[in-house]
């Protein structure tokens, strides 16, 4: 992936069995051919008085997705405390979501601005990860994902 200082991207710190929540970040240098510096824009310090910045593997950095996106299917990315969450959404009254969150269980409740459809960066890609199972089931296969080019903005 090729960035450039204060490029917009999105870290998800990944983990055997665990997928974190994705942070929004400035990217502030390149070390070396496989790491970045980087400046989260919601996570602070130990001091809680800057925002952190830390070295990451470009394997754990993305590409802000593409915003123009109807949520039309339950999964999806949900922002809560700071960070996007992938989940699915269990109900929808109005303009808000009931959203099961993968990671913890937690049912939470969302306006719709809030949340967005989930894709997965692939290969320099867009993937919609189809209806996948929530835990250790394994992956929907190649055949079920849709993969969206870069350029496509528009759901509708």
């Amino acid at each position: 992936m090729d960035l450039s200082h204060q490029d917009r991207v999105e870290v998800c710190k990944k983990r055997e069995g665990f997928s974190g929540p994705y942070y929004s970040a400035r990217i502030l240098a390149a070390i070396g051919g496989t790491k970045y510096l980087l400046r989260y824009e919601t996570r602070y310090g130990p001091d809680r008085t800057r925002l952190l910045t830390e070295a990451v593997d470009e394997t754990e950095i993305r590409p802000l997705p593409p915003t123009n996106f109807e949520v039309s299917d339950n999964i999806v990315d949900a922002y809560v405390n700071n960070a996007w969450w992938v989940g699915r959404i269990v109900r929808k009254v109005d303009d808000f979501y009931h959203v099961k969150l993968e990671s913890t269980g937690d049912v939470v409740h969302l306006p719709f601005h809030k949340v967005r459809i989930h894709l997965e960066w692939e290969d320099g890609k867009w993937v919609y990860p189809g209806n996948r199972p929530q835990h250790g089931g394994a992956q929907a296969s190649s055949s079920g994902q849709r993969t969206m080019s870069s350029d496509t903005r528009k759901h509708k």
